[in-house]
């Protein structure tokens, strides 16, 4: 993508959250929608499964992220309801995991038979797809920590802000286990198709959060900014096709 255009995306969303935190009810809109994604793993089988790790010490990775993301679930839920709005309970293609997962053809769900050699790829192909949303997840909270300021509830930044350092750990050591776990040549591969399947799950999620909340809440934003979040919204489903 030219840079051009790439400053301006950046520039459109950092308009958008700094809307969005200054009305309590578009702010726990998205709140919501950051709070499934952390209590998305509690509602498949086959996230995070411990018994498939090599090693004690990705165990132990795995037993803090897992504790991690119901740390950051109370907290989110704490500050959706200190801006007086409800917690909701999304499904499918409102949570980002599921979107990635619907574009991801190879599934890392361990079975019983699984040998040790396989195993340990399906676990690759496991932190690959978290290593991706994770860093997404990332980038998106760091221009929504800095609109946090523009909150009426100063509690709401500084959830954001712990978040966000859990999760540059999480970029970290998830990336790590990838090549810890296969071949560099296979790790390769890997996260190739992973980064692809986040890519386009990037566009379709965005798009399609993007129209539901100016459709469904347009009182809500500034003339200038109904038009603005459209058009960008009409952009990214159309840049879906060269990601």
């Amino acid at each position: 993508m030219p840079d051009g255009y790439f400053l301006m995306i950046v520039s459109i969303k950092r308009r958008l959250h700094r809307e969005i935190c200054i009305n309590p009810v578009l702010h726990g809109l998205v709140l919501n929608l950051y709070l499934n994604g952390e209590q998305y793993p509690h509602r498949v089988d086959d996230y995070f499964p411990i018994d498939a790790a090599p090693d004690t010490t990705l165990a132990a990775q795995m037993r803090s992220h897992i504790a991690d993301e119901d740390r950051h679930a109370a907290m989110y839920q704490r500050a959706i309801r200190k801006l007086q709005q409800p917690v909701i309970t999304l499904s499918g293609p409102d949570i980002y995991n599921h979107v990635i997962r619907a574009r991801t053809s190879t599934s890392f769900a361990i079975r019983p038979d699984d040998s040790p050699s396989k195993r340990r790829l399906k676990l690759a192909h496991f932190f690959a797809h978290l290593y991706y949303l994770e860093k997404r997840v990332a980038k998106s909270l760091e221009i929504h920590a800095d609109a946090c300021v523009h909150s009426p509830i100063e509690y709401s930044g500084k959830v954001v802000s712990r978040v966000l350092s859990d999760e540059h750990g999480h970029v970290e050591y998830t990336l790590d286990a990838v090549y810890h776990l296969v071949p560099k040549t296979v790790a390769t591969n890997v996260l190739a198709e992973h980064a692809r399947a986040e890519r386009i799950a990037n566009f379709e999620f965005s798009s399609q959060q993007l129209k539901k909340l100016v459709m469904n809440h347009a009182a809500h934003f500034s003339p200038l900014g109904r038009w603005l979040y459209r058009f960008s919204a009409d952009f990214l489903s159309g840049a879906r096709k060269y990601a």
